[in-house]
């Protein structure tokens, strides 16, 4: 029993500071973070309007994390964090955005797949 005590606090120190690093990456876990180009050329595409600012509605294609990248929380995205968010990972181009053209249920000749 007497082993029993430092190892559980042994146990509770580290998942504390695993908890603590999860914590502090879970914002861009998984994120691709682009280029300053790249940015920029996404930024040209979601603001072709050339209005110097993006609603949420107009940055939903683009941007991952809105509220992340609105960091005056003004409910609109200036050039500068549209630009510091994608670096961070919060933006992507539609096109790589994993979404298919694809038809689904069609065979290869665009007749309906047989169902078994």
């Amino acid at each position: 029993m007497r082993y029993l005590r430092p190892a559980v606090a042994s146990a509770a120190i580290i998942l504390a500071g695993a908890g603590a690093a999860f914590a502090q990456g879970a914002g861009d876990a998984g994120a691709v973070k682009l280029s300053k180009a790249d940015c920029q050329s996404i930024w040209s595409k979601a603001d072709s309007a050339q209005n110097d600012s993006l609603t949420s509605a107009q940055a939903a294609p683009y941007v991952t994390n809105f509220k992340a990248a609105d960091s005056n929380a003004d409910g609109k995205l200036s050039s500068a964090e549209f630009m510091s968010g994608c670096q961070r990972g919060l933006a992507h181009d539609t096109a790589s955005s994993g979404a298919g053209a694809g038809t689904s249920g069609e065979s290869g000749e665009g007749a309906p797949a047989k169902r078994y």
